[in-house]
């Protein structure tokens, strides 16, 4: 075991190797240079006494014993400035080692993996934003989330309103699941305040994040920063845009209803979503992030008040047509009521189409996993029913389907989080080295998933 530990900081890609060279380089270069300043002379002195002693006790200039001296006290230097150098080290990390994370040799190791790991940038909102973010986090920490700002519903709708700021409640969210380390301040940051008073309904976090904007004079992206290093999180969260943003949809029938909230519960088919403003601004680290990424995620979460309002932002859906990433849509598990009634994978991706244009998915990931009939039994009672791939259809609209085992097997039909993040980065490292569709596929449908 200890062999391993020390095998991982000689593991290939890690720079530490050559800062431990170059380390050792700089002692060597401190004795000669100090051996010079003191002038050979003194040194020959010094070995002269040295010879003096060794043949008062010996009785001859034993040589070979004065170089294995001096290979002795190499030996013991070298030991010392190894041992000095990793005491110091440690003093110096474990001051910022967060508790309970072990071994400071596995935390670098990790935190080292995690920072070359592939660019990730998922888009959409919701609880199936933050489920996707807890299973990548632990994978790559080069994550951006870039995150509707719709909301008008709960806490983030009242405090948009009180306060004329974007809604913070999914940012609240991401910033949550990319923490490094979940517990009290995720509880903290998700806890809602009970009661009748002013209060009442309203998210810690959400206060938190309204707090700091105020504060930070209404820079949103200076708050989002502060929380982030409060959270220690990994990776960033960016609203797609910092305009007020409201969402609308005309319906089947030809009439309109304005606010996010609101859409699910009218009970009527969708067209079509628009934003008011018209095609907001987009913030500029979100562009950047999208031309930047290995890979490009849509979803998992609702279709239409998650994952559209990003897509209707300016020059969002044109950076990610122009990126040469892989692009890929998470479909739900199930259908959602009030927005994806009787809708196929297919019917997903081809409102995404109807909306944006062509050019947005690549790939899409479907479940794989069986479902108990307790579980499928409880969804239809809320009017909810299982997602059916047709994947003929997906292949004729260009789109590669990929099935795997990403459900959660608790009773509940959501993705698992662990399995999800675990799935997508095999298909990004899949896909970066060529391999096989019938391979790739074969692998992701493993057991062991």
């Amino acid at each position: 075991m200890w062999r391993m530990k020390w095998f991982r900081w000689f593991a290939p890609g890690l720079r530490i190797k050559r800062w431990l060279f170059l380390f050792a380089i700089g002692v060597i270069l401190l004795v000669a240079g100090a051996a010079l300043m003191m002038n050979y002379q003194w040194l020959a002195f010094l070995e002269d006494e040295f010879l003096e002693f060794i043949y008062e006790q010996t009785g001859s200039y034993n040589y070979t014993m004065i170089a294995s001296i001096g290979l002795i006290v190499i030996f013991l230097g070298a030991i010392c400035m190894l041992w000095g150098a990793k005491k110091v080290i440690k003093t110096i990390i474990t001051a910022i080692l967060p508790q309970g994370e072990g071994q400071l040799g596995d935390y670098i190791f990790q935190n080292m993996r995690l920072g070359q790991g592939p660019k990730v940038v998922v888009i959409g909102g919701g609880t199936g934003l933050s489920t996707l973010l807890r299973g990548l986090k632990n994978r790559t920490a080069n994550l951006t989330a870039i995150v509707t700002v719709a909301d008008d519903g709960g806490s983030s709708g009242r405090l948009r309103e009180d306060y004329d700021i974007i809604a913070p409640g999914d940012l609240r969210n991401c910033l949550v699941a990319l923490a490094e380390k979940e517990g009290l301040m995720e509880e903290l940051f998700q806890y809602r305040f009970s009661g009748t008073g002013n209060l009442a309904g309203h998210s810690f976090g959400n206060l938190f994040l309204t707090a700091l904007t105020q504060i930070l004079d209404q820079d949103v992206e200076k708050a989002l920063e502060a929380a982030s290093k409060i959270l220690k999180v990994r990776g960033r969260v960016i609203p797609s845009s910092t305009e007020k943003v409201k969402l609308g949809a005309e319906m089947e029938d030809g009439s309109r209803i304005m606010g996010e909230s609101h859409i699910p519960e009218s009970g009527k088919k969708i067209k079509r979503v628009f934003t008011e403003p018209k095609a907001p601004k987009a913030e500029g680290r979100a562009l950047q992030a999208i031309d930047e990424a290995d890979a490009i995620i849509l979803g998992p979460g609702s279709l239409y008040t998650s994952i559209m309002p990003n897509l209707l932002v300016d020059k969002i859906a044109e950076h990610i047509k122009a990126s040469k990433a892989m692009k890929l849509y998470i479909c739900n598990v199930m259908t959602q009521p009030g927005e994806t009634d009787g809708y196929t994978a297919a019917d997903h991706v081809q409102a995404i189409i109807d909306h944006a244009g062509e050019g947005l998915v690549n790939m899409i990931l479907v479940n794989d996993s069986s479902l108990s009939e307790e579980t499928v039994e409880a969804y239809r009672k809320a009017s909810a029913e299982p997602v059916f791939v047709d994947t003929e259809r997906l292949t004729q609209m260009g789109v590669r389907t990929v099935r795997a085992m990403v459900a959660d097997e608790s009773g509940k039909a959501a993705h698992n989080p662990q399995r999800l993040g675990k799935v997508v980065m095999d298909m990004i490292y899949a896909l970066q080295t060529d391999i096989e569709p019938h391979i790739l596929e074969y692998y992701l449908n493993r057991k062991d998933h």
